[in-house]
């Protein structure tokens, strides 16, 4: 399998090749009337026969562009620069040829102004705008099949989006948040012909006053709609169906106007295709973010999701989703806005899975065979509503509250093998967490040189973990008295509720054009409280384990931290330097029954910013911080906690807080000369006094705890992307290393834990408007890892092929296939497992219908692998699949 895929990826570069051979290339330079190189001049070529935009280029720092013509064609050349007169001259491409293009001054044109109309990409200041019909074949379904099409864009199965290596926060349409900028929710959704333009906001801001201190190097995308779409009902609806009650429906409904737009996306379906996971939910946040922890210092709230199984996105046996989804947004005038969503998402997974476990500690019988079947059942609610206003350019003024809910239930079938021992299991974890968060902002520039903000975020959260657990075998015996019989019966309540809140001025002086200072006085304080308590039933009855308050907390904790900061950014030529540095103050209590734990201390937390822009597309950017994480309640509890069939977890109220050394460096650069884009870069975290874990072990069972440790814990990650856009075809080359070093304590004994994990992936892709397009790759992936006494070493050879092609009038074939080969290195466990997925499409030219057949999984494949690592457990794990079937769809577009 592996010679095939070389050889057809051989052949495709050959083929790509000659195709390349039979063009004339057009290079030159752009000046001004001082012969001053141009850089990001736009140049064109305009086929005087289709007048289609045939080839274009964006000038270097140089004034150089390039461009590949067909030979013997007659073409427009056309050339623009923001303030420049457009230069026009027609040309027939013979030989290749060299021109000098010398731009004229408009004297009359407004700053800011020119016509571009014709031009596949502008660049003016932080925004670079794409027009898509230059990229696009027409062909594309959603936004994420356009945005593939762009220069620099990568879009992954989850619809997270990289530009020029870097990850967009934030979706926009029309200038409007589109579900909180949410990016999965706009690719998989969005149609592509509606989008007209899209524009890369590079130093992203939303809050004018700050204009002239934004340090913010955030990315953003606005998708400019075209014209047809505007003030009038626009969209999909499409429906599908097949053998053994295999469904899909989803509506796509959109409305904008200058004063009032609305989105609707629903979404019912059992064939894998989640619009909304548990994922999902776990991520959202709406927009919204802890304010201490800009300056260097958080406090880990343990998350929603503790002891759940997050399941595989399309692959489980089976998933029934259901979603309905609502944003808008309201401009009655220029000076205020309203704006929110509500997402309502519901999503059954079952999942079958046998895992091979390696246990990390010194005993002899280290391994466990799990058989599971796992049900989940969830609920989710999201809703969010923001206001803004602005009453004059000084001024911005927001308000959001955001509220979230969930009710999810994890239900297990386990059999465990261990020591030629058997053990049923059921386990039933509940999750039903509720949170409410609000913030007021308020940002004024009282003029160019003094700026002044004032932010305050409001939290409740309150959540109510359940779990049982039935074992036909004791669990944790010589750990847990029970008195029962099998089958064991045991249960925890747990409730956890937080308060937070946070409040922050700042204060930013202009110095000059390249200086300025700021000042931050801020404050966060945290309450929580947590009562949790194992019972045993028997014969129906409930009654509390052991004697006292063993398996009883009911802990109050509460954490201030009084914070202030000065910062200074300079820019001297190409580079531009923010030192920081941040005092805190903090008091901490926590009190559990009688028993009281305080602290006192203060922190003195540096940070550093610095970018070297070569030029508009070239840069190098290192982010260094000295951090302080310090532990929630759910850490700091001292009595026992049940967190699986064999895992135990005891808090620890001595822990201290842990310290961060962070570092990122990033090198990009986006060159249209030659249409090649290169990013890489590494991040480094080094840990001292880390929270790690004491782990004891007795037979399968395990006892946790959190502990700092002395020893430092380090992870590095490198990573890159090359990737190089030819006429007909692109190549890229993708690879990211991780090493992670980690301490902890098994069985009273020092443990030294670590991985280090390679993956690279090279693919070849071809780009024809309208001939079959073909794209081969590779992907090889190794993860090794060891501990003190135990080491493995996994493998995976991953080539695929995907296959898009049109033919006669109105079919389209699209065809994915993926081929697998997993192994251990060190003997034993080999599989081999491929895919194959098909949709054949049929849509007359100018027709609002589509119809299509789709086989899913042709290849009936019964199971895939994955590997995991862990601080006390390697494991390899096999999981069932959804079996192969086909479906039957029709589309309508509005």
């Amino acid at each position: 399998m592996n010679r095939v895929s070389i050889s057809l990826l051989v052949g495709l570069v050959f083929f790509c090749y000659n195709l390349t051979a039979q063009k004339v290339v057009l290079e030159g330079q752009v000046l001004d009337s001082l012969n001053v190189p141009l850089e990001l001049a736009n140049v064109i070529a305009i086929n005087k026969n289709t007048e289609a935009i045939a080839s274009y280029g964006i000038t270097d720092a140089q004034g150089r562009f390039r461009l590949n013509l067909k030979k013997d064609s007659l073409y427009t050349l056309k050339a623009s620069y923001l303030g420049f007169e457009t230069w026009e001259e027609g040309f027939q491409a013979l030989t290749n040829e060299n021109k000098t293009i010398t731009l004229k001054a408009s004297p009359n044109q407004l700053d800011g102004v020119t016509v571009t109309e014709d031009f596949p990409v502008t660049i003016s200041g932080d925004t670079i705008t794409y027009k898509t019909d230059a990229f696009t074949t027409g062909k594309e379904k959603k936004l994420e099949n356009v945005l593939e099409q762009l220069p620099g864009f990568q879009i992954d199965d989850e619809g997270q989006i990289k530009v020029q290596g870097k990850d967009v926060s934030k979706v926009l349409v029309e200038g409007k948040e589109f579900f909180d900028g949410d990016t999965k929710m706009a690719t998989k959704n969005i149609p592509a012909n509606a989008v007209d333009k899209v524009q890369v906001l590079r130093d992203f801001n939303e809050v004018g006053p700050l204009g002239a201190v934004n340090d913010s190097d955030a990315l953003a995308l606005n998708i400019k709609l075209k014209e047809g779409k505007k003030n009038l009902w626009f969209g999909d609806i499409s429906a599908t169906a097949g053998p053994k009650e295999r469904y899909l429906a989803h509506p796509n409904i959109f409305y904008y106007s200058p004063k009032f737009n609305i989105n609707f996306i629903g979404d019912m379906n059992n064939i894998g295709k989640q619009a909304f996971s548990l994922q999902d939910y776990f991520r959202f946040n709406g927009g919204l973010s802890t304010l201490g922890k800009r300056s260097g210092s958080s406090l880990n709230l343990s998350g929603d999701d503790i002891g759940l199984s997050l399941m595989q996105n399309n692959r489980a046996r089976n998933i029934d989703s259901k979603l309905a989804a609502l944003n808008f947004n309201y401009n009655p005038n220029k000076k205020i806005s309203f704006s929110g969503f509500g997402i309502l998402s519901g999503v059954d997974t079952d999942l079958s899975s046998i895992s091979q476990r390696t246990y990390i500690r010194d005993e002899g019988n280290n391994e466990e065979t799990l058989e599971s079947n796992t049900l989940q059942k969830n609920i989710s609610t999201l809703l969010k509503i923001s206001t803004t206003y602005t009453p004059n350019s000084k001024w911005y003024i927001n308000y959001d509250g955001f509220l979230k809910r969930s009710e999810v239930r994890d239900e297990n079938q386990l059999n465990s093998l261990f020591s030629n021992f058997s053990n049923d299991i059921r386990s039933l974890n509940g999750r039903d967490p509720f949170s409410v968060q609000q913030s007021l902002s308020a940002f004024y520039a009282k003029n160019d040189n003094n700026i002044f903000s004032w932010e305050s975020n409001y939290l409740y959260k309150k959540q109510l973990p359940t779990y049982n657990l039935i074992s036909t075998q004791q669990p944790f015996l010589g750990s847990v008295p029970l008195e029962g019989e099998t089958p064991f019966n045991i249960s925890q309540n747990t409730q956890v509720q937080t308060n937070t809140f946070d409040t922050e001025f700042n204060y930013y002086r202009v110095l000059n054009k390249t200086n300025h200072i700021s000042f931050k006085l801020g404050l966060s304080t945290n309450g929580q409280r947590l009562h949790s308590e194992v019972s045993e039933i028997i014969n129906g009855n409930s009654r509390p384990v052991g004697l006292g308050n063993q398996f009883i907390n009911d802990t109050e904790f509460d954490f201030l931290d009084v914070y202030f900061g000065i910062g200074y950014r300079v820019k001297w030529k190409k580079l531009t330097i923010g030192p920081r540095i941040n005092f805190h103050i903090y008091d901490i209590k926590n009190r559990n029954f009688t028993d009281e734990v305080a602290l006192n201390k203060t922190l003195l937390l540096p940070s550093l910013n610095a970018k070297y822009a070569f030029n508009s597309s070239k840069s190098l950017q290192l982010n260094y911080s000295l951090e302080a994480e310090f532990a929630d309640v759910q850490n700091l509890t001292s009595a026992i906690q049940l967190r699986g069939y064999n895992s135990l977890f005891q808090g620890n109220p001595n822990l201290r807080n842990a310290w961060y050394h962070n570092a990122t460096l990033n090198f990009m650069n986006f060159n249209m000369f030659n249409f090649a884009n290169i990013y890489g870069g590494m991040t480094y975290q080094k840990k001292f006094d880390g929270i790690s874990s004491n782990v004891n072990f007795v037979g399968l069972d395990r006892v946790s705890s959190p502990i700092n440790i002395d020893a430092p814990n380090e992870i590095v990650t490198f990573f890159g992307n090359y990737e190089r856009r030819f006429p007909y075809w692109k190549g890229k080359l993708e690879a990211r290393i991780t090493y992670n070093k980690f301490n902890n304590i098994i069985n009273t004994n020092e443990d030294f834990n670590r991985s280090f994990n390679q993956q690279y992936k090279l693919a070849f892709e071809t780009k024809f408007k309208e001939a079959p397009n073909v794209e081969l790759g590779f992907e090889k992936i190794w993860n090794d890892y060891s501990s003190s006494n135990i080491e493995s070493r996994f493998i995976t050879n991953i080539p695929f092929v995907n296959i898009e092609a049109y033919f006669l009038n109105g079919f389209a074939l699209t065809a994915d296939y993926q081929y697998n080969e997993y192994r251990n290195r060190d003997g034993g466990i080999r599989s081999t497992y491929d895919f194959l997925n098909a949709t054949l499409f049929y849509q007359k030219e100018d027709s609002k219908w589509e119809f299509k057949i789709t086989g899913l999984n042709l290849l009936n494949t019964t199971s895939i692998r994955q590997d995991a690592f862990s601080n006390n457990l390697i494991s390899t794990l096999e999981y069932n699949v959804q079996p192969r079937y086909f479906v039957a769809g029709i589309k309508y577009e509005l």
